[in-house]
């Protein structure tokens, strides 16, 4: 097991690394030049990548007032074959969650099978798995985002 602060440093390490390695892809549907730190341009709607217990890419819907989440969260659902298509895959849609804060949320994920993020010798399959599907998030955002932007206006 890895102490808290090895687990941060390992996080550092890992995410300098990556914003390296995803810095010939220029982000087309977000703001901001961070892949990590990807910028929807609608409070309460984030992308996340998640390292630990598993990794994954998430779609997290945290908005204050319930019934824009589930609004969102069905006009996700309304675009879940083009995103599946995006991602090559079926995401997992979880409508209710409750955060660590106890805050409700709703998520929209992938997971990569079987990686620990922790172990340095499965990050170059980590890596190019989170490239093929950020990449695809943020094609999906360039197509959809403007809809999701006008539905919480």
């Amino acid at each position: 097991m890895f102490s808290r602060e090895e687990k941060k440093q390992l996080n550092i390490l890992f995410f300098e690394q990556f914003s390296r390695y995803m810095s010939s892809h220029r982000i087309i549907g977000g703001g901001g030049k961070s892949w990590h730190a990807y910028k929807t341009g609608i409070k309460g709607l984030y992308f996340r990548i998640l390292t630990h217990p598993e990794v994954a890419i998430a779609i997290d819907l945290q908005f204050k007032d319930d019934s824009i989440r589930e609004l969102v969260f069905d006009q996700f659902v309304e675009l879940k074959r083009l995103l599946a298509s995006e991602w090559e895959e079926e995401p997992l849609f979880e409508k209710d969650l409750l955060y660590t804060s106890g805050e409700s949320l709703s998520r929209i994920s992938v997971s990569l099978n079987e990686a620990y993020f922790f172990d340095q010798k499965q990050w170059p399959v980590i890596t190019a798995w989170l490239e093929e599907k950020l990449v695809g998030l943020d094609s999906f955002w360039d197509h959809t985002g403007d809809i999701l932007k006008e539905l919480v206006r």
